[in-house]
C-alpha cells in the first residue's frame, strides 16, 4: 500500500463518515455526484428511507453502505450464487430489517443457468458465447420485482441498486407494475460505455430504457477511468430519478411546481395524479429545458 493510496483511503472514508451523520445538513453547497446515498437523500429531502432492492448484492459491499446511510430502512439483499450466499449470510444473515435472497431477479419467474467465474462479482446469468466459457455454473430461482413487492406487501421502492453484469434491462423488465404505478423511485445501476464490453449493461439500452419509463439521470457514480492520463471511462454507477414517483412519497409538491413556475419557456402542463393513501395529491411534468441567458 502506498502513501498516496492510504492518504487517499482515509480522506475517504472521513468524508464518508461526515456525510452519512445525521448532524450533517443535505445542503446544497456540497458537490453532487460524490456521494449517491448523500445525494439520493438530497434529492428527497431527507435521511428517512423506506425500502431498499440491492439486486447483485454479492457479500454485501453495498449493503454495508446502504446500512451506515439509512440504518432503518429495510433492505432486500438478491444473491443466487449459493457460495456467495453463504458468505453473505454469515456477515448479515440474522440481522433486523435484512432481507436476505438466495435468488436471482429476472424478466420472469423460472429457473435459469448462472455462469460463475473465480471472481465472484463477475458472475452472470448473461451467455458468455463462444469462447467464453465459464469456470462453473450453478442453476438458480428467479422472480421478479413485482412478485417480491407483491408477496411482501411492500407499497413502494425507494432504490432499485443493480450490479447484475449484464442482466440490468432483464431485472427491469420485471419491475413493470411497480415503475407503471409510480411505487418505484431511484434507479442506480452499473453501466458500461464501450460496446465491447459484452458482460456489463450498456448505458445506451438502459437509458433508453428508462427515459421511455419516466426516469430523468442524476448522474455518474464511481466512474472506472483508463488511459496514460485516465482520460477515458469504461463504467461507471448510473443514478436515475422517477419524478412523478418522488412527488407520489414524499411532500415536494409545492416546491416542484414552484420550480417548474420559474422555468422559461413554461413547460408543457403538466399531468395530474391522484391523490395517495397518507401523502397529499402530487402534479408534476418532465423536466423543461430551460432556455440559456
Amino acid at each position: 500500500m502506498t502513501f498516496r493510496y492510504f492518504l487517499g483511503a482515509t480522506v475517504s472514508r472521513y468524508l464518508d463518515a461526515v456525510l452519512r451523520s445525521k448532524y450533517f445538513p443535505l445542503t446544497r453547497a456540497f458537490p453532487r455526484g460524490v456521494s449517491w446515498p448523500f445525494d439520493i437523500q438530497r434529492f428527497l429531502g431527507t435521511r428517512s428511507l423506506g425500502v431498499l432492492f440491492d439486486v447483485g448484492a454479492n457479500t454485501g459491499q453495498t449493503l454495508k453502505t446502504l446500512m451506515a446511510y439509512a440504518p432503518d430502512a429495510e433492505i432486500y439483499c438478491f444473491e443466487p450464487a449459493a457460495t456467495t450466499f453463504r458468505r453473505l449470510e454469515a456477515k448479515f444473515g440474522g440481522r433486523n430489517k435484512i432481507h436476505l435472497f438466495n435468488l436471482a431477479l429476472g424478466a420472469e419467474a423460472g429457473r435459469l443457468a448462472l455462469q460463475l467465474g473465480d471472481d465472484s462479482e463477475l458472475n452472470t446469468l448473461v451467455s458468455r458465447g463462444p469462447g467464453g466459457a465459464p469456470e462453473s455454473m450453478q442453476m438458480t430461482e428467479v422472480a421478479t420485482v413485482d412478485a417480491i413487492v407483491g408477496a411482501h406487501g411492500i407499497s413502494h421502492v425507494d432504490i432499485l441498486k443493480l450490479d447484475v453484469q449484464g442482466w440490468e434491462m432483464e431485472v427491469m423488465k420485471g419491475a413493470t407494475d411497480l415503475i407503471a404505478n409510480h411505487n418505484l423511485i431511484f434507479v442506480f445501476a452499473e453501466v458500461a460505455f464501450r460496446s465491447d464490453q459484452n458482460e456489463m449493461q450498456q448505458f445506451g439500452g438502459l437509458h433508453s430504457h428508462l427515459e421511455k419509463c419516466g426516469f430523468v439521470l442524476c448522474g455518474f457514480y464511481d466512474l472506472m477511468r483508463y488511459g496514460p492520463r485516465k482520460e477515458f471511462v469504461l463504467f461507471a454507477n448510473a443514478l436515475y430519478i422517477h419524478p412523478e414517483a418522488r412527488l407520489k412519497w414524499t411532500d415536494m409538491q409545492a416546491e416542484w411546481t414552484g420550480w417548474l413556475s420559474l422555468q422559461k419557456p413554461t413547460p408543457v402542463q403538466p399531468a395530474i395524479l391522484g391523490a395517495v393513501p397518507g401523502s397529499a395529491s402530487a402534479v408534476v411534468g418532465a423536466p423543461p429545458v430551460v432556455a440559456q441567458p
